[in-house]
């Protein structure tokens, strides 16, 4: 048996180590995604940084590349890239300006003095990967520019989604785009209701009149509710629902609606939006000693009962997936999905209010979770 001297090994140790760290630079500044930030880009960075981990934990040792940039770094990349450039010694770049970092520097562009070298800028003709525009005002802006990369638009609202619709590129789209939604679906809205209240079959919901999308997922996941769940009990839904144009209609809407209803329902639409209106609304219904069930965080710390949220860290995760199928997609008709892991979150003065004992919010997951 031949044994290997320590120096030759040393050396190939050496040479192996070279060529692993220099594997990511094979295919310059080519980035498994690049992520176009609205411009209220502080709204977005845990997504934007939970993304970015999924990514470099799905390439183990290779550590996939994501580049962040802000909604500006995207409109001055376009300006750039149509204006004829100088050279290679005018040190100007389709992101002149705009300092970035990879997946493992910071977050997002930072115009302070550096700590360490800057990274390089990307080259013009490398390969953004798949655009993922996060926010309305990124989707807007990515869905109209030009090209045939992937693009996902992440944590939409669905009638943000709605008033996208009518652009050409989402109407003939020429490449893979996928929508990622932040609102839950109605059937998910209807599980959380009867998970809290067994048994309770009439909702109630003040409207505005952009919500009329909102309003047809809820009635066609009412009627396909007792096929979908037959262990829950085949009583229909009862939806009353009542429009708020304005606020002088919401106290109208609110005296139709609360008499027909063992709970209230708040959309993400306007009415649930405002302030205002939404405040209006849980008070009526604490006068009623109604149940308010949302679709936020915040408003179940107003006075809602409960809601049903995503977590950021489940919504890269299903952004991730998403960019990893649209990859390998053709052009066709956007793959739209709303929210799939979702996590209830309840108010526990409120429902001692109500005179309601509630399950600790995991089982109540859970059981929004569960499938007949």
């Amino acid at each position: 048996m031949h044994r290997i001297s320590a120096p030759p090994l040393l050396l190939l140790l050496r040479r192996l180590a070279v060529l692993w760290l220099a594997a990511p630079l094979a295919a310059p500044w080519a980035a498994d995604m690049t992520l176009i930030l609205d411009d209220t880009a502080q709204q977005y960075g845990e997504f934007a940084a939970q993304l970015r981990s999924v990514n470099a934990a799905s390439h183990r040792l290779t550590q996939g590349r994501v580049d962040i940039l802000p909604l500006d770094s995207l409109r001055q990349l376009d300006a750039q890239a149509a204006a004829p450039r100088s050279g290679p010694d005018d040190s100007d770049s389709v992101l002149a300006g705009v300092r970035t970092r990879s997946a493992r520097g910071s977050m997002l562009p930072d115009a302070g003095p550096p700590a360490s070298p800057p990274q390089p800028v990307r080259a013009e003709g490398s390969d953004p990967g798949v655009l993922v525009a996060v926010g309305p005002k990124a989707a807007r802006a990515v869905v109209q520019r030009a090209g045939n990369e992937p693009i996902l638009l992440a944590l939409l609202g669905r009638l943000e989604y709605e008033e996208l619709r009518a652009l050409p590129a989402l109407r003939r789209p020429e490449r893979a785009i996928g929508v990622l939604l932040r609102d839950p679906a109605a059937a998910e809205q209807l599980s959380l209701i009867d998970a809290v209240l067994p048994g309770k079959r009439r909702v109630g919901v003040v409207t505005a009149p952009q919500a009329e999308p909102l309003m047809r997922d809820l009635a066609s996941a009412a009627l396909a509710w007792p096929a979908q769940h037959p262990s829950r009990g085949g009583r229909p839904w009862a939806i009353a629902a009542a429009d708020a144009p304005d606020a002088n209609a919401l106290t109208s809407a609110l005296q139709a609606v609360v008499p027909a209803s063992d709970a209230l329902l708040v959309l993400p639409d306007p009415v649930g939006s405002t302030s205002a209106a939404a405040l209006a609304l849980l008070q009526s219904a604490a006068t009623a000693n109604l149940p308010v069930f949302a679709t936020s965080e915040a408003m179940v710390r107003a006075g809602a009962l409960a809601a049903l949220v995503p977590g950021n860290a489940q919504l890269a995760e299903q952004a991730h997936a998403l960019t990893v199928r649209l990859r390998q997609s053709p052009p066709g008709p956007p793959v739209v999905e709303a929210p799939r892991r979702l996590t209830v979150r309840t108010n526990p003065h409120v429902a001692r209010r109500l005179g309601l004992a509630l399950p600790p919010d995991d089982a109540l997951t859970a059981a929004v979770a569960r499938r007949d």
